[in-house]
């Protein structure tokens, strides 16, 4: 009879304890992961564009003078990064999201968390790393055509680790360019969510691109792959080495062979050329891109405000095809401001 008792009073403690715990369990759209930076970005006009057709993974290039000290146009700063940008578009749709990247102990730092509050954007998954500074990157924009290259500083980034993960619920992943040499072991932890029903949207970067073996592991627990033209090309071109140039450049072909890796959907994007899509049945899609390309003042973000929307569209509408054209929209307002983030819908879906 005591043991009865006894066992009745554990119950009860124990559903209570579950009862609490649940209640104070912080509860997610997204979660983002990736890096948090400080951008500084300047434009000029005396870079070149040069064509690359030899190379199918580098058909542009830009070039300077060499040894030239070059005038800069116009300077700006802004705070960017993968997980940070996205972050912010996801909450610009209303979406209850939280950032998992790593700053430094530093002046830097302590900015990305002033701004994310301002923001008003959980910071409870930022880790401060005591070791290393917190990033940044250098933009180097061509005047002639708002194309760029940037130079990255991963600083604290390349120590991130997944954590925490008892101590939240979301229903979705987005993950943007890890750079941590260990970055498959984390990605793990993410990829054995989906026992849970939560779903991953996964840009690879390009250290996930050159270890395409670990990729192609990852992707049957990926619900959405998020590509662009040259990256598709690489990843397929690593993974099967004999395809022609022909089928390189032939989009159906690469929708189809990414598809056939794991992932349930897949989304090319193609710049000016618009978007390609395969989904879960095997159906294509495609969507001219949008806007006017006389208004487009930078190009930097494009990448991460597409992934927003899309994310958004798929979390709040579960509609792939409406999907597409929020990511679209998003992507498009964003070449008409400066930063990765001034020109990001507002819209609660």
């Amino acid at each position: 009879m005591v043991i009865i008792i006894l066992l009745i009073v554990v119950l009860l403690w124990y559903n209570k304890f579950k009862k609490n715990t649940n209640k104070n369990m912080k509860l997610f759209d997204v979660v983002t992961v990736g890096s948090a930076l400080k951008d500084i970005m300047f434009y000029s006009d005396e870079i070149s564009i040069i064509k690359n057709e030899k190379d199918i993974t580098r058909q542009k290039l830009m070039a300077v003078e060499y040894g030239a000290k070059l005038p800069i146009s116009e300077v700006f700063v802004n705070y960017g990064g993968g997980a940070l940008n996205t972050a912010v578009g996801l909450k610009n749709f209303g979406l209850d999201v939280s950032p998992m990247v790593n700053v430094g102990r530093d002046q830097v730092g302590k900015e990305i968390f002033t701004y994310l509050k301002n923001q008003k954007i959980n910071t409870s998954l930022i880790r401060v790393d005591k070791t290393e500074r917190t990033g940044f990157s250098i933009v180097m924009t061509a005047l002639k055509d708002k194309e760029h290259t940037i130079f990255t500083y991963k600083g604290a980034s390349n120590n991130l680790e997944v954590h925490n993960l008892r101590n939240f619920r979301t229903k979705w992943f987005y993950v943007s360019s890890l750079t941590s040499k260990s970055w498959a072991l984390e990605f793990d932890k993410i990829a054995r969510q989906k026992r849970r029903n939560v779903k991953i949207a996964w840009n690879p970067g390009s250290l996930q691109l050159q270890e395409f073996k670990k990729v192609l592991h990852f992707l049957p627990s990926i619900e959405v792959l998020i590509l662009n033209k040259d990256e598709a090309i690489e990843l397929v071109k690593k993974a099967r080495p004999r395809t022609t140039k022909k089928d390189l450049n032939d989009s159906k072909y690469l929708l189809t062979e990414l598809k056939n890796f794991g992932s349930q959907k897949v989304v090319i994007t193609q710049g000016s050329n618009g978007v390609v899509a395969i989904d879960d049945n095997e159906k294509y899609y495609y969507h001219r891109a949008v806007g006017e390309k006389r208004r487009i003042v930078d190009t930097v973000g494009a990448g991460d405000s597409f992934s927003s929307g899309l994310v958004a569209g798929l979390v709040k509408k579960n509609d792939f095809d409406k999907a597409l054209k929020l990511a679209i929209r998003n992507s498009a307002h964003v070449l008409y401001r400066i930063g990765a983030q001034n020109g990001l819908l507002k819209i609660k879906l």
